[in-house]
C-alpha cells in the first residue's frame, strides 16, 4: 500500500538500493515538515546472485547485466521522485565474489549509482538501526536482531544503547537450500541433514553469544516476513500486519513441517499464504529461524517490516527526522 503524500509537505525524497544476495531492492522515502519518515515507494527484482557465482567465485556477466537492467528502471523511479540522498548498498553475494569490487565499479560507472559493498557486521548494524527506528517502544533489555537474507545470517545483540555482540555468519536461504536441500523432491534425509549441519555451525560460530542473556528476539527481512504470513493464512488473520507480531517458536516449526511436506515447488505453491518468488527457497530460511531459537533457547521471534533499507534511510534523513515512521503494511 502506498501512502498518499502532499507535494507541499515534503523536505527531502531519500531512497535507498540494497543489492542482497536472493533480490534488489529500492525503497523511496520523503521526510515531512512534522519529522515523519514515510515510505512512497517500494520495488523489487529477483536477483539470484548467489546463483550466479560460479566456480571460479567470480559473479558472472548475466547477473552483472542483470542488476544493469534493474538499476536503469529504478533510475526512472529516482527520478520522478527527484531523489537527491541515494545509498546503495551490495551485501553477501559481492562480499563472497573473488570479482565484487570489480563488478561493482563496472556497474558504478555504467548506471551512474555508486554501489558500495558493506561488511558484514555493518549490514547487522544497520538491520539494528532499522528495527529500532519503527519498534522502539517495543524493545526493553538484551534485544538479538536477526536478518537472514539469501547469502548470509546477520546477528547482533544490544543491551541499552550498548552493542554486546554483533556478526554476519554465510549462512542463508539459497545458501542452505543449494548446499543441503538440493533440488526437488526435497527429501527428509537431506532436511535432517541440514538441521544437523546448522545446528553444528551455529553452536561454533556463535559460542561467545551462547553465554548472553536474550529478553527479545527480533526477525527482520523476507524470509520470517512470509513464515509470519503463512502462519497468518493458516491461522485465518490475514487482514493483520505481521509488523509486530509475535511467532511463538510453535508456530514457526509448524509453518516449517507444513513446507516440509511439500517436496516440490509445485506442492509447496498450495501452502496458504506462499510467495511463489521465495517458494524454493524459503524452507532453508525458515530452517536457519528454526535452529538459530533451538541453539540459543529462544521462546518467539518479534517479528519487524524494517531493517537493512530503513536503517540506511533512517541514517541519510537523522538530521531531518524525530523518529516517526509510516509505511507499507
Amino acid at each position: 500500500m502506498l501512502i498518499n503524500v502532499k507535494e507541499e509537505d515534503i523536505l527531502e525524497p531519500v531512497a535507498v538500493i540494497d543489492i542482497g544476495s536472493n533480490s534488489i531492492c529500492l525503497l523511496v522515502a520523503v521526510v515531512l515538515r512534522d519529522g515523519s519518515l514515510v515510505q512512497v515507494a517500494k520495488h523489487k527484482d529477483a536477483a539470484r546472485l548467489r546463483d550466479e557465482v560460479g566456480p571460479d567465485g567470480k559473479l558472472s556477466q548475466v547477473a552483472e547485466d542483470r542488476l544493469a537492467e534493474a538499476l536503469e528502471r529504478f533510475k526512472v523511479v529516482l527520478a520522478n521522485w527527484r531523489v537527491q540522498q541515494l545509498r546503495c548498498v551490495a551485501t553477501a553475494a559481492f562480499r563472497a565474489a573473488s570479482n565484487g569490487a570489480e563488478v561493482a565499479a563496472r556497474l558504478s560507472q555504467r548506471c551512474g549509482i555508486a554501489i558500495e559493498i558493506i561488511a558484514g557486521v555493518e549490514e547487522a548494524q544497520l538491520a539494528w538501526r532499522g528495527v529500532l527506528g519503527g519498534m522502539s517502544d517495543r524493545i526493553e533489555g538484551a534485544v538479538l536482531c536477526a536478518d537472514v537474507g539469501g547469502g548470509s545470517t546477520e546477528l547482533l545483540l544490544s543491551k541499552n544503547g550498548e552493542v554486546l555482540f554483533a556478526t554476519s555468519i554465510p549462512l542463508g536461504a539459497l545458501v542452505v537450500t543449494r548446499t543441503w536441500l538440493g533440488t526437488d523432491p526435497v527429501l527428509p534425509e537431506a532436511v535432517a541433514q541440514a538441521r544437523a549441519e546448522l545446528r553444528a555451525m551455529l553452536h561454533r560460530d556463535l559460542r561467545d553469544l551462547l553465554p548472553l542473556h536474550i529478553d527479545v528476539a527480533i526477525g527482520v527481512a523476507g524470509t520470517i516476513q512470509r513464515v509470519a504470513r503463512i502462519h497468518q493464512a493458516v491461522t485465518g488473520n490475514t487482514n493483520e500486519s505481521v509488523h509486530g507480531l509475535c511467532l511463538e517458536i510453535a508456530d514457526l516449526q509448524a509453518v516449517t513441517r507444513a513446507i516440509e511436506s511439500a517436496p516440490t515447488n509445485a506442492e509447496r505453491l498450495t501452502v496458504p499464504g506462499m510467495d511463489p518468488s521465495r517458494s524454493d527457497i524459503l524452507l532453508g530460511g525458515a530452517l536457519i529461524y528454526e535452529q538459530l531459537a533451538e541453539v540459543l533457547a529462544l521462546p518467539k521471534w518479534l517479528v519487524s517490516m524494517d531493517g537493512l533499507r530503513m536503517g540506511v534511510l533512517w541514517d541519510l534523513t537523522a538530521h531531518h527526522t524525530k523518529g516517526r515512521v509510516i509505511g507499507f503494511t
